[in-house]
């Protein structure tokens, strides 16, 4: 029998800041402080303290001696570094689910494809990323590891946050879900190597030259 165990007052304010970063109500490198978010969030300052400490571990708080508190920065390095380990985790995640779980891993993907059709000829910017966001996550679903799923979780936060502040174009949707069947033919196929290659371009291209292109464009 599942139990549901309540959410501690610390994993409910890391949530809504976590949450609050993801959806740009704040921005990277904003100020925070404990007294601003206890009053946002009706809690007392210690729960928010803890929150603030955890998501620093997680690297999407920033604590400074002297200096205060911060929402995280992205800079070129960092966007490479995240996309790098994105693309090891999810390319594990293939081999470990097409071992474990090749059929309903199959199954779902392409069941995420035909929601996705729609879109080719009217685009739907929020539907489509939260179907893409569970394409990818499908890959770790099914590799059945609850390591991977904690790691890949923990590395995307900052690619959802930065995904949020980026343009999708009719053109790229289209784009992206093309890449999405290619990745699902190439499991089928058993070729995991083919579905690797095309799922390392479409984080590249999708991914990492965008938002470092969008920080070449606020530096500017």
């Amino acid at each position: 029998m599942h139990l549901d165990i309540p959410k501690t007052l610390t994993e409910i304010a890391a949530d809504k800041i976590r949450q609050m970063i993801i959806s740009g109500e704040f921005e990277f490198g904003q100020q925070v402080t404990e007294s601003q978010l206890s009053e946002l969030f009706g809690l007392s300052k210690t729960p928010v303290r803890e929150a603030l400490l955890r998501l620093c571990s997680e690297h999407l708080i920033e604590i400074r001696p002297r200096c205060g508190t911060f929402i995280c920065r992205l800079t070129s390095e960092e966007i490479d570094n995240i996309s790098e380990l994105r693309i090891a985790l999810e390319t594990c995640a293939i081999h470990s689910a097409l071992n474990k779980n090749r059929e309903k891993l199959l199954t779902e993907l392409q069941q995420n494809i035909q929601r996705c059709e729609p879109f080719l000829l009217k685009p739907d910017r929020d539907a489509y990323l939260a179907l893409d966001i569970a394409f990818h996550r499908s890959l770790l679903k099914f590799a059945n590891n609850p390591y991977l799923m904690d790691m890949h979780r923990n590395t995307t936060t900052k690619v959802l946050a930065m995904r949020n502040r980026l343009t999708f174009s009719q053109e790229y949707i289209t784009r992206s879900i093309q890449e999405h069947k290619e990745i699902v033919e190439g499991l089928g196929n058993n070729d995991s190597e083919q579905a690797c290659r095309i799922l390392k371009q479409h984080i590249d291209s999708g991914f990492t030259v965008r938002a470092k292109r969008l920080l070449s464009d606020v530096a500017e």
